[in-house]
């Protein structure tokens, strides 16, 4: 049985999963998965293996014909010509002699079609015979029979074995690194080598070919772009550069498929002082067909469950207007910790919607909310005073913190008006109408999407807590509620007797207490204006933060902590910014600490050298970090990581 023959452009089902071959590669086949676009490296020595096993199932072979015609088109009428006397000759002579040749019978049948095609210089005998081995081989594939290249080419001078070896060492060990040195650098090193070696066996009178570097930079052309682009800018650079997909389907109806995705808004922000707080976090769902804007979210609130339900309380809203809203059929998010959660698939269970989850590091399955990001941030966000632009590159020095003068408000403001006064009544991408028109033309008069009142959606995230009256107020968590209600539920309750509070995750403002004997809700305010418009999730880090002060839990203190908390969770975006502010800072604390010990003792400061080392550096981070996996103690549980 002869080796099966693996092309770059094929296709093949690899247990199951389809692939197709995009380079081969010293002994080693790449492939790249259709569907799931996965990369995978096969050895050539178990491709017949697989292939007998049935794990290895050809689908398509490599498009050689497409290429032959292309190449066929480009030839001039001469060559043409050619290539359709040569066809037909050997198409008339396999059904004459049913693919045998004799001789004087070819002959004498090529000069009788001669005459008959007006061709002054019919084939030879030889000629015929190979054109017909070529076409038979082939699979009597007519492309077959085309003038091979003539021309003269330039034969590459061939190095000797040890040499390539030790280039290929050189170019996987040294080039494929994720340094990325520059190839010049590396072949000076293989040369170096070469050399060395050379000198070290000049007893021996071996010498060991030197290749220039047009040789060295061959080598290099030829490798996997794919391979050397994860070697060099690791996995997730290479394939968001050798990215790859079809286009998204989108169902004909409604709120069929809504995607949703959270991004740090890149503006910083100031607080009602003047003063810098940082940037704020922005939720949205976005309705797939018409790129409309249903539902969305912006607080300081780092992206977790409760402003999730925050953006889809939102959603669900009914609007005066009649804007877009209404209840989904499929939710797409990604694998972040504010969609990946027991509590969102709790909602969508009782709400009746799926909620999807996209393979991870793949954003391109949630195309549409990605555009209206970046749409969002061009035509608006990096225009503002203070933006930080994308990235530092393009921010320059302009100081964002500095010429930062616009707070919350002002910013959540600014969205709304552009969100339905321009981003909703403007034609995107593909589609040459508004997104409201095209909400409005898809808009089912007989089944209108399904939307509550604000009371109703109010209790969609709502969660309870069981507590005793005490003088007019329910107490939970340090938070205080009291309301004209509480004393009536408390006069007709035994002494110790606990009552049900329902309290919204998202906002810690209001309460509901329900009285246990009639079943009636009553309402129940916040004590503490810190309360409102605060998130359990929020709470939770303000009351951690000043359990590790060892502060009194106030209102106005625990205002200044949140602050202070946005302000740290903005600056920390990556452990070496937290890093360095650390150690910056704990220098500082030792100097200071340094220089008050030797002021006491009587020791001039002024005369100690600046340059003195500190022997031991503190790592610590401003705000601990939550593992993944570990549970909330406000029913939100996270659930396992997806592999």
């Amino acid at each position: 049985m002869d080796k099966h023959d693996v092309q770059p452009g094929a296709r093949y089902q690899l247990n199951g999963e389809l692939v197709e071959v995009i380079a081969r590669d010293h002994g080693r086949i790449l492939m790249r998965g259709v569907n799931h676009k996965g990369s995978i490296y096969l050895p050539e020595s178990e491709v017949d293996p697989l292939l007998r096993q049935g794990r290895l199932v050809p689908v398509s072979s490599a498009l050689l014909d497409e290429k032959k015609a292309l190449e066929l088109v480009r030839q001039d009428a001469s060559k043409r010509q050619r290539f359709d006397r040569a066809t037909y000759y050997i198409q008339k002579l396999l059904e004459m002699f049913h693919g045998a040749l004799p001789r004087e019978k070819t002959i004498a049948a090529v000069e009788k079609m001669a005459v008959e095609l007006g061709d002054p210089k019919p084939p030879k005998y030889t000629k015929l015979y190979q054109l017909k081995k070529r076409f038979l081989d082939n699979g009597q594939n007519a492309f077959a029979l085309m003038d091979t290249s003539t021309g003269k080419q330039l034969r590459t001078k061939r190095l000797s074995q040890e040499s390539l070896e030790v280039m290929q060492d050189y170019i996987r060990n040294h080039y494929l690194k994720n340094t990325r040195p520059p190839a010049l650098m590396v072949y000076k090193l293989f040369v170096a080598h070469l050399e060395e070696l050379n000198r070290q066996s000049a007893i021996n009178d071996i010498k060991l070919d030197i290749p220039s570097p047009s040789t060295f930079y061959r080598a290099l052309k030829v490798l996997p772009s794919f391979t050397v682009d994860v070697a060099r800018l690791g996995k997730k650079a290479a394939e968001k550069k050798h990215g790859f997909g079809k286009r998204i389907h989108c169902p004909d109806r409604l709120l069929a498929r809504v995607e949703a995705d959270t991004q740090e808004v890149d503006v910083q922000l100031v607080g009602e002082d003047g003063l810098c707080i940082g940037r704020a976090h922005l939720t949205v769902l976005l309705d797939a067909l018409t790129s409309s804007v249903i539902g969305w979210s912006l607080s300081f609130t780092p992206p977790c469950f409760e402003k999730t339900a925050s953006a889809l309380r939102h959603a669900l809203t009914e609007r005066q207007d009649g804007s877009p809203a209404g209840l989904m059929e499929e939710l797409v998010v990604d694998n972040g910790s504010e969609f990946y959660n027991a509590s969102l698939l709790s909602i969508a269970n009782r709400m009746g919607f799926t909620v999807r989850f996209c393979a991870k590091g793949q954003p391109n399955q949630k195309p549409h909310i990605e555009s209206f990001f970046r749409t969002l941030n061009i035509q608006l966000i990096h225009g503002l005073n203070g933006t930080t632009k994308s990235n530092p590159i393009m921010r320059g020095d302009y100081d964002s913190e500095g010429e930062a003068v616009m707070t919350l408000d002002e910013l959540r403001s600014i969205l709304t008006d552009w969100i339905e006064n321009y981003y909703n009544k403007t034609a995107h991408g593909h589609r040459h109408l508004p997104a409201n028109v095209l909400w409005e033309r898809n808009l089912d008069k007989m089944n209108p999407p399904k939307v509550f009142t604000a009371g109703d959606v109010r209790f969609i995230c709502m969660a309870t807590h069981f507590c005793t009256i005490n003088r007019g107020r329910v107490r939970f968590k340090n938070l205080s509620w009291s309301g004209p209600g509480l004393s009536q539920i408390q006069s007709q309750m035994k002494p110790g007797q606990k009552v049900e509070v329902l309290y919204d995750r998202t906002n810690l403002g209001i309460v509901h207490v329900c009285d246990p004997n009639s079943g009636v809700l009553y309402q129940a305010d916040a004590v503490h204006e810190y309360q409102y418009d605060l998130s359990l999730f929020e709470h939770e880090l303000v009351q951690q933060k000043m359990k590790e002060e060892a502060k009194l839990f106030t209102g106005e203190e625990a205002r200044q902590t949140l602050r202070r908390i946005w302000q740290a969770l903005s600056e920390s975006k990556t452990n070496n910014a937290r890093r360095k502010r650390a150690h910056l800072r704990d220098t500082r604390n030792v100097e200071n600490h340094l220089t008050t010990q030797l002021t006491e003792i009587g020791v001039d400061t002024q005369y100690i050298d600046e340059n003195i080392q500190l022997s031991e550096e503190i790592d610590f981070e401003l705000i601990d970090d939550v593992p993944d996996d570990d549970a909330d103690d406000y029913e939100t549980f996270q659930l396992p990581r997806k592999q």
